[in-house]
């Protein structure tokens, strides 16, 4: 598999498939997603949780929603907030599975594949934007300097090593 730089991925780009920690039993789950560009048709209709382990599962539109406001007429127009670029799932509010405490701050992916772009770039010597000079959308502009600190680097590969066993 070919490394994939973090400068041209996004955190929404890992958002179908992700792992956290059930509720109910804390152990792994999984919370089925969609990307960030869904239609909220398809993120009524697709997105669910399930635990492995104790067997809870729902679905997203099994919840309630939100109250945003209320219209003209004392309507209450309801919806769903996602919540991006945090350490939870952006969905269900569940933490995600893979947190890494360090000395400087918690590293926190949504899933393995996630993780390994953030590992890619962290190995990386070279970080290369691939021609995208001012976005800062993407993982690799949007990681904290500690992260991206040379001096940090073997620290932060074995302590992703170990994130990457725990079951």
């Amino acid at each position: 598999m070919e490394p994939v730089n973090a400068y041209s991925v996004q955190n929404s780009d890992f958002t179908e498939r992700v792992d956290v920690v059930c509720p109910k039993c804390q152990k792994k789950a999984l919370v089925i997603g969609v990307t960030a560009n869904a239609s909220r048709d398809e993120i009524e209709e697709k997105v669910r949780f399930s635990c492995y382990a104790c067997g809870y599962a729902i679905r997203l539109a099994n919840t309630p929603k939100v109250l945003f406001y209320q219209n003209s007429r004392g309507k209450g127009v309801y919806g769903r907030i996602l919540h991006m670029n945090a350490p939870i799932d952006p969905f269900f509010g569940f933490s995600v599975w893979y947190q890494i405490e360090t000395v400087h701050g918690l590293l926190w992916a949504y899933n393995t594949q996630h993780l390994e772009v953030i590992e890619q770039h962290i190995k990386d010597h070279l970080r290369q934007r691939s021609g995208l000079l001012y976005m800062n959308r993407s993982i690799g502009s949007r990681l904290p300097k500690w992260v991206s600190s040379s001096k940090n680097r073997d620290y932060l590969l074995k302590l992703i090593q170990r994130a990457k066993t725990r079951a």
